[in-house]
């Protein structure tokens, strides 16, 4: 399964007057097995656990390991929720930081279905407490309005040092 990876570049605040400066951040694409639409084959299963390994390492060499908990199961939540109800032939992954938020954005494909939301769940229930939990950490969630991208944005301590920072 094909990955691929680029690293954005520094985006100086002076470029978009009004926005936050957006520090390095990380753009990878995970390629999905020949079977595309919902459910999570064999094969991709190592996905979300690769994909919180990256996240640990990005947040290490950002120097922002306080935030890693937190932000490694957000990760794993949205990536694992992309392959189960995503209906796209890739998985897109973006993280994100600035001087003071981390942003997450996971695509799972064009009208993924059904729209990503938290909802309550049974005692019994093994599934359905992910996005509960992504809103239980974040700042602020959201899903776009065709339901193909969730993302969130998670705070990073103003004495944690940083890039930049």
């Amino acid at each position: 399964m094909p990955l691929s990876a680029p690293i954005t570049g520094r985006k100086r605040a002076d470029d978009n007057p009004g926005q936050p400066e957006v520090l390095p951040g990380l753009a990878l694409r995970v390629t999905r097995t020949e079977r595309t639409g919902p459910g999570m084959t064999d094969k991709e299963r190592p996905w979300p656990g690769c994909i919180r390994s990256i996240v640990r390492a990005h947040l290490r060499s950002w120097r922002c390991e306080n935030a890693s908990a937190d932000a490694e199961l957000i990760a794993t939540e949205l990536v694992t929720n992309a392959f189960q109800h995503g209906s796209g032939a890739e998985i897109g992954v973006r993280m994100t930081l600035t001087p003071t938020h981390l942003r997450f954005e996971i695509d799972s494909g064009p009208g993924s279905r059904p729209r990503p939301s938290a909802r309550a769940v049974g005692q019994l229930e093994e599934g359905g407490r992910g996005l509960l939990l992504v809103a239980g950490l974040c700042d602020a969630w959201g899903v776009s309005p065709d339901g193909s991208r969730t993302w969130c944005t998670l705070t990073v301590a103003a004495d944690q040092p940083g890039p930049g920072r």
